[in-house]
């Protein structure tokens, strides 16, 4: 639960006054989370933390990990998920985080299962959906340089092999490329988000004059997708498919 001092002193980078304010507000925010008893407390200490981030503009992955931990011992189960999704952002392969997050996502009042591709698109596009993009961006760099160095190859021999070698690397990196293309503009159009209030009712359309979507609010911790804003409302789609809006003040986007 230790932030990196040393990291965080040097992603601050500022004149020499903020930094020490920033570090002196750093270890006020550990003194109460050391010192915390009870829920109150670490809500206070989550504050703290949470000044640094939204007053300072301090971004790091350790930072969002601990905010995360504090908020799941205050009990806030949005908080919580959102700052967990935040940290795993910068630090995608911490298992620390992989499991409080997890555990978090278990605490949740919604346990609203994820809509299952078609048995089609999930054999074709399975490597797709289950790899990570951080790992498909390696596995795109080392066939696009294989395929380039078999073309290099290829142009002092004519064995057969090196011929599939590059045609193979090649059409390899295309479909990495498409992949992580697709992705990345997915994501700008369907932005992440969660839902932090303790609940909200949500409605099918963008004003309190509209019926209720469900039979029952959505709670904290509800992860959804933004899909569109209008004024002070949000359309979501949540992890089944089903679409409604939200007021904005009852959600956060994962990115800040």
């Amino acid at each position: 639960m230790k932030l990196n001092i040393l990291f965080f002193i040097l992603l601050c980078g500022t004149a020499a006054f903020a930094i020490d304010y920033r570090v002196q507000t750093l270890k006020e925010a550990q003194g109460l989370f050391r010192a915390a008893t009870n829920t109150s407390m670490y809500a206070e200490a989550a504050q703290q933390y949470e000044f640094l981030v939204v007053e300072e503009g301090v971004r790091n992955g350790d930072l969002f990990y601990t905010l995360g931990n504090s908020w799941f011992l205050a009990g806030d189960m949005g908080q919580a998920i959102l700052n967990y999704r935040r940290a795993e952002r910068y630090l995608p392969h911490n298992a620390d985080i992989q499991h409080n997050l997890e555990t978090a996502l278990e605490h949740r009042v919604d346990l609203i299962p994820e809509k299952e591709p078609p048995p089609i698109a999930a054999k074709l596009l399975g490597w797709h959906i289950n790899t990570s993009p951080i790992f498909r961006w390696w596995l795109f760099a080392a066939c696009w340089l294989m395929a380039w160095g078999a073309w290099v190859w290829l142009g002092g021999t004519q064995k057969k092999e090196v011929r599939v070698a590059m045609i193979s690397a090649g059409i390899l990196s295309v479909a990495l490329m498409t992949s992580l293309l697709t992705e990345a503009l997915l994501e700008q159009r369907n932005e992440p988000g969660v839902i932090t209030a303790p609940e909200v009712l949500a409605r099918k359309g963008d004003g309190e004059m509209y019926a209720p979507a469900f039979l029952t609010p959505l709670h904290s911790g509800t992860e959804f997708l933004r899909m569109d804003d209008r004024g002070t409302w949000w359309q979501i789609r949540l992890a089944d498919g089903q679409a409604c809006w939200i007021p904005s003040r009852a959600a956060e986007t994962v990115s800040l």
